[in-house]
């Protein structure tokens, strides 16, 4: 019960110290904010998903959630970090890794081949070597 306790007070912190400020340490350019997951392909096939995925970034702190038809939320947080037109997003503990989405895994090299301040294209191979496309529009 103890190990429960802590692991939700653990989480709620997280989730407050995401929402108390606005760009901490700084201007992170077009990727504060939130981003809907639009679309996912693997190769030109499209990727049917349950629900919704969100990104969500904030000084070196991401966030991905996935809001199912039935309003259930889950999340996890990790690290990202880009440079040049790659973006790096790590989930350093896997024991939190709670998101299954088609491609993400545990370290993310993401190549940026579209952004503007309103939507984002993401690829990658995973480690089979199959390459995922993730379309992204920012919310308002």
């Amino acid at each position: 019960m103890m190990k429960r306790t802590t692991l939700y007070i653990t989480i709620l912190s997280v989730v407050l110290s995401l929402t108390c400020c606005t760009r901490n340490h700084g201007d992170i350019g077009i990727w504060f904010g939130t981003w809907h997951v639009e679309s996912i392909t693997a190769g030109s096939s499209p990727v049917k998903v349950e629900g919704d995925y969100f990104f969500q970034f904030q000084n070196k702190v991401f966030r991905v959630s996935q809001v199912t038809d039935h309003a259930q939320t889950v999340e996890s947080f990790g690290t990202w970090n880009e440079e040049g037109n790659a973006m790096i997003i790590d989930f350093p503990d896997s024991t939190v890794y709670y998101i299954v989405m088609p491609g993400l895994e545990a370290h993310n090299s993401f190549t940026v081949t579209v952004s503007s301040s309103r939507e984002v294209i993401f690829t990658k191979a995973d480690t089979i070597g199959r390459t995922y496309s993730y379309h992204l529009k920012k919310q308002p």
